[in-house]
């Protein structure tokens, strides 16, 4: 089912990908399997683990596994929910002292999803023949993050495991939250300009050139705006397939450019954080996830410098993440953070205050702490309200297009009334 989107073995050595065509020992049912493994031992030693005797196995060819990555990659997606339900999990297993290896099975045994299915069997066997499970899970780092596989290293070493699992549960749902209430604010925006721009089309395709046909018969003089107005709209009629082709190749090459230069996708961070509402909303979002992962990683130990490097790799921002590269440099230098995080001008006075009263009396993980819920509350705040601050842009645009087109039609009209007369 191709678990590991890494491509690597435990210690960066290429993995090979395995077809194997399998009888299973409880059902006697024959199955195919697609498998990553760092050779042929291994890979028996998993099937013998996953209760799989083989039949025949057929090792993937690099244009094979090339061609097929994107659909494996596809199959493998393991969401946000799903890891918070594991961690979760997780955390119940270390409590309840269940071996950790068996545990793990035990949850690959109960999970609907095929590919997280896979993953954990696999990382129960890696646990099962003495691997930490710092180092199984290193395995899966773009499934997991590099916070999480910090954090569960830093747990195995000082033997909370299962406050660590807790937290991870605790932290991913609070991101997960996040996101849905960014997402929630920005869906209403984008729907009532999908909305108007759909009605604009509406009038200027099918109902104007209607409403114009009948002044035309009566020899009515249309006046200077109502002109403008049809031959645009008769453009648009003539061209309406090339218009909407034209919008779709420039939202893919838009998106295109985003994830292949980073100077576009740069200037383009930096543009959202410019439009009005849209920049509030982000902004509070990546303050409160900024203050969400210091809080978390200080908590559990980690340095200060590598807080930084986790919490730049894990924001999307280019411009939030600029900033925190150069906080890392302040830190080199010697200076404080709440001093750094001051010089790059990214970050709201507040939170810079906070920062350096947190360094001042030893506090930052508690000062993190309440940061992330201060800016959690607006974020919330937003959401919640982003109908009433919205909906004056959205009836102002809709009000000049109307006044415009009643201007252009009431014209003709006039004319025509005083030609009755």
């Amino acid at each position: 089912k191709g678990y590991n989107l890494t491509g690597r073995g435990p210690k960066g050595g290429r993995m090979n990908t395995y077809r194997v065509k399998a009888v299973s020992n409880k059902t006697g049912a024959v199955v195919v399997e697609t498998l990553d493994a760092e050779n042929e031992v291994r890979l028996v030693q998993l099937l013998d683990f996953m209760g799989l005797t083989p039949l025949d196995i057929k090792k993937v060819s690099p244009l094979e596994r090339l061609i097929t990555f994107p659909l494996k990659l596809f199959k493998a997606k393991v969401k946000r929910k799903d890891l918070i339900e594991l961690y979760e999990n997780l955390h119940l297993v270390v409590r309840s002292g269940l071996p950790l290896g068996e545990g793990i099975w035990e949850l690959s045994e109960d999970t609907d999803k095929e590919s997280l299915k896979v993953m954990l069997k696999a990382i129960a066997f890696s646990v099962q023949t003495g691997e930490s499970l710092s180092e199984a899970v290193k395995k899966y780092k773009k499934v997991f993050g590099d916070i999480s596989v910090n954090l569960i290293a830093i747990g195995e070493e000082t033997g909370n495991l299962d406050k660590v699992f807790k937290d991870l549960s605790n932290y991913f749902s609070r991101i997960e939250d996040f996101y849905s209430k960014t997402k929630q604010a920005l869906m209403y925006p984008a729907f009532a300009t999908t909305s108007v721009v759909i009605a604009m089309l509406f009038w200027l395709v099918y109902v104007m050139p209607k409403v114009m046909e009948v002044f035309k018969t009566l020899n009515v003089e249309l006046p200077t705006l109502t002109l403008y107005f049809l031959a645009f709209s008769n453009f648009v009629k003539k061209n309406f397939i090339w218009i909407i082709l034209s919008i779709l190749g420039a939202i893919s090459t838009f998106f295109l450019l985003r994830k292949k230069s980073k100077t576009f996708k740069y200037y383009t961070d930096f543009l959202l954080l410019k439009i009005p509402i849209i920049s509030s909303i982000l902004s509070n979002f990546y303050y409160a996830f900024f203050s969400e992962y210091m809080k978390l990683m200080l908590g559990a130990g980690i340095t200060l410098y590598d807080s930084l490097e986790g919490v730049k790799r894990a924001i999307g921002n280019s411009v939030i993440r600029e900033a925190i590269e150069k906080i890392k440099e302040g830190i080199e230098r010697g200076d404080g953070l709440g001093v750094s995080m001051r010089e790059t001008k990214r970050f709201p006075s507040l939170m810079v205050r906070m920062v350096s009263v947190g360094e001042d009396t030893g506090n930052l993980e508690e000062q993190f702490q309440y940061l992330s819920e201060h800016y959690y509350a607006k974020l919330d705040y937003i959401t919640q309200n982003i109908a009433k601050m919205i909906e004056p842009i959205v009836l102002g645009f809709v009000g000049l297009f109307m006044a415009l087109i009643l201007l252009s039609f009431l014209a003709p009209v006039y004319d025509l009334i005083t030609k009755i007369k």
